[in-house]
């Protein structure tokens, strides 16, 4: 940024800090078990790859697809979409829809008016919008690509002051994902969020309050104590009604969200569940990827060490991403700087495709 842009920066950062409850970057944590690991992103037993070669990063680059309409256990069949007071236009493509004060952009396949497709909720952090959330994860593509309405809400206000507020948002978020489901008879079994930053943090807290519908989550850059930004513990009082499958990433240098709180994240939840002992998926210089796992679900943890341009936030970025900047009211792209060895929005959209309820 130029010194003009200064002014800006220190204000936002403050009042990332502060939402985000900022510790201190530590060096990696200790959850790689040190072997190199296998070269294929996901579950082992995946044959669906995803990779649309619009990242320098992407190490996918597979034809693959569940496609849309058809579920894992081979439902199919016919859908009625149903518009209702709040989502007035069920036709195809992208939308944008208002509902109990919070406006949210929805992209819906052509082939999910056809048969049931599966739902994507993909929510941004503190100071972004969907729009910036979108070209970081790129998930309105992967949706149309593989068969899953990508929802995307943006927080009041307007960018750089937006900001979730747990006690009303998650509720209104969760009554609109109801009526998406109901409006294009999405799939029962292929319900799934996923959020970096405060997006992040919800769907920790979405894993915690609706594991009875949803499928898999995959949280990025979010883990605390509850002091400064409501979260889910993985205690007796306070975790998943049920097993639900999780994907999380965190960057060893992020600035804003310390990957302190990492490892007693994925402690936490590995002793609720019983899981087993951390496998690596694959490792390099730059990143870590292990899997714990048990019959009932898979958890597994991406680590890296990729940095943004901006100074700010550092390792508070979307691997692979190659968001240009430039938004309304974008101060700076959260894109990982340099080439990554994965794209974390083909990587979530992976997850989800090999991992329904």
């Amino acid at each position: 940024m130029t010194s003009s842009n200064r002014p800006a920066e220190a204000t936002i950062a403050l009042l990332l800090l502060v939402a985000c409850g900022s510790t201190a970057p530590a060096s990696g944590s200790s959850s790689d078990d040190g072997s190199s690991g296998a070269t294929t992103h996901g579950d082992a037993s995946s044959t669906t790859a995803v990779g649309d070669g619009s990242s320098d990063g992407s190490s996918g680059g597979g034809t693959g697809s569940t496609g849309a309409g058809s579920s894992d256990d081979g439902t199919s069949g016919g859908v009625t979409p149903t518009p209702d007071d709040c989502i007035t236009d069920v036709s195809a493509g992208h939308h944008v829809f208002e509902c109990d004060g919070i406006t949210y952009d929805v992209e819906v396949p052509q082939a999910c008016l056809a048969a049931p497709c599966g739902m994507v909720v993909d929510v941004h952090g503190l100071t972004m919008s969907a729009q910036m959330q979108d070209a970081n994860t790129n998930m309105r593509a992967l949706g149309q690509r593989f068969g899953y309405i990508v929802v995307q809400p943006n927080a009041n206000p307007a960018p750089p002051a937006a900001s979730w507020n747990p006690a009303v948002d998650d509720d209104k978020i969760f009554d609109f994902m109801q009526r998406v489901a109901a409006a294009w008879d999405v799939d029962a079994d292929r319900w799934h969020f996923t959020g970096f930053s405060q997006g992040g943090y919800m769907s920790w807290r979405f894993a915690c309050a609706h594991a009875d519908v949803l499928a898999s989550v995959a949280p990025g850059a979010a883990c605390g104590q509850d002091a400064v930004y409501p979260d889910c513990q993985f205690t007796a009082e306070r975790a998943p009604s049920e097993p639900l499958d999780i994907i999380y990433l965190h960057g060893t240098q992020d600035a804003l969200v310390g990957i302190a709180c990492a490892q007693p994240r994925i402690d936490a939840v590995v002793e609720h569940f019983g899981l087993g002992a951390a496998e690596s998926v694959e490792s390099d210089d730059t990143h870590r990827w292990v899997r714990h796992s048990s019959d009932a679900m898979v958890l597994e943890y991406v680590e890296h060490d990729y940095e943004a341009a901006s100074s700010i936030i550092r390792g508070h970025c979307y691997p692979g991403s190659s968001d240009p900047g430039g938004a309304p009211g974008q101060l700076f792209s959260f894109a990982c700087e340099g080439t990554s060895a994965f794209v974390w929005g083909e990587v979530v959209m992976q997850f989800f495709i090999d991992h329904p309820r």
